[in-house]
């Protein structure tokens, strides 16, 4: 609208708009566009938190002579044309126009309940359990070069060397009746050698309550030489460095027409290139590649994994995923790790929760909701504490512990 210096105007903030003002810099996003707006300038500053206290109601009166003065002029004609928020004639509207802001409300934030008296954590604290992985095993006859390593980083089968473990039959019924009732939609069953599990020719009869949810995670060269494959199930497949294309085609053959997920490791240029070259030459569509920190290859995670403004913006994001990630880790919440030795992790670098021998997965569960080993770690510390792009990132990840540092981007850099 064309502003009259002689009227007077209501300024309010659209609902989807998010605000951040810190260390004296100010970030408004569109969380349905992406659209973005910054500024560092004070008498914007202090409009913008003028329009955030809670008596304002996301609304301020403003004269239309403030309007034709910089900086107001500039930021308030930028603020209306991304639709982040508008003005209004008061003489048009006598009465302040109310804009209902989203609010942080976790009703079952553990803080809360932790001060609640009457609550308990323990309240359907089943509902939290997400994912299961189960390691039935860690027995394996291969030596791959990072073995150690990759289920550190991200989903992957791994051995141990002695002494080794496996999981009974009975401790895998006992497992997955505690969770029949858990809202668990992704249930992982993991080796070592999957194929060399005491009960492997019965697991699907084991699996069949989870059918819709169990993945069967076996390496290439285990499935495709493994005398019997479980068919019904979805198949994640880890393919790890020196890449064997033989053994590759064997596996590709064994899983035709199966619910199959190829995971190429990678930990730098050379391989990712072969990795390309055998998802396009045997026209793989279902596949991911995760990017492998070895300690001697920060450069390639600079250039493949480290975040810039661009990729941060690349997006739009809700303003429930956002609220998401000032309480909570996106990428470890809900799950937990049952190793072959029984010990249980909300994540593996992290302390053990307990052992599912004598520990049971309510309060496994309960455990970790207190003590906070993984599920609520969050971008809480510098720099990412100073960035006003702190909670449009992604929660920090298993890069960040394995790299030894809080955060993965430049955008530190660029303001440091």
């Amino acid at each position: 609208m064309d502003k009259d210096i002689n009227r007077n105007y209501w300024l309010y903030i659209l609902p989807h708009t998010y605000c951040r003002l810190n260390n004296g810099n100010a970030l408004l996003y569109h969380t349905q566009s992406g659209a973005i707006m910054e500024s560092s300038s004070q008498p914007v500053l202090a409009l913008l938190q003028s329009l955030h206290e809670k008596k304002n109601l996301g609304a301020v009166y403003v004269e239309g002579q403030q309007l034709a003065k910089e900086p107001y002029q500039s930021f308030i004609a930028e603020f209306c044309k991304k639709n982040m928020g508008g003005l209004t004639d008061v003489k048009q509207v006598n009465e302040k126009p109310i804009q209902l802001m989203p609010i942080l409300n976790v009703q079952c934030d553990v803080e809360k309940l932790q001060k609640d008296r009457e609550r308990s954590i323990g309240e359907n604290i089943l509902q939290y359990l997400l994912e299961l992985n189960i390691y039935v095993n860690d027995v394996c006859e291969r030596q791959c070069p990072l073995c150690g390593t990759y289920f550190r980083q991200t989903m992957c089968c791994t051995k141990h060397n002695k002494p080794s473990h496996s999981i009974s039959r009975k401790m895998l019924q006992k497992i997955l009746t505690q969770i029949q009732y858990a809202p668990v939609g992704k249930l992982n069953i993991l080796g070592g050698d999957l194929s060399q599990c005491a009960f492997y020719e019965n697991l699907d009869m084991l699996l069949q309550p989870f059918r819709v949810h169990a993945h069967l995670w076996m390496h290439y060269t285990h499935a495709g030489s493994t005398e019997k494959l479980h068919t019904g199930f979805k198949h994640d497949i880890p393919v790890t460095p020196p890449f064997d294309e033989r053994q590759f085609v064997s596996c590709l053959n064994r899983l035709d027409g199966e619910q199959t997920t190829y995971h190429f490791f990678i930990t730098g240029e050379k391989e990712y290139q072969q990795a390309t070259q055998l998802l396009e030459k045997h026209v793989i569509t279902h596949y991911a590649m995760h990017p492998v920190y070895t300690g001697q290859n920060l450069s390639f995670f600079g250039e493949q994994v480290y975040m810039t403004k661009e990729d941060i913006f690349s997006k739009p994001l809700s303003f429930r995923e956002i609220f998401a990630h000032q309480k909570l880790n996106t990428h470890f919440f809900g799950s937990l790790t049952v190793l072959a030795s029984g010990d249980v992790y909300a994540n593996v670098n992290s302390d053990k929760l307990g052992n599912v021998e004598t520990d049971s997965i309510l309060n496994l569960i309960n455990k970790e909701m207190n003590d906070n080993t993984a599920w609520r770690q969050i971008r809480d510390k510098v720099p990412c504490t100073k960035c006003n792009y702190q909670y449009l990132c992604p929660s920090p990840s298993n890069y960040e512990k394995a790299i030894g540092t809080p955060n993965l981007c430049h955008v530190s850099e660029l303001n440091n």
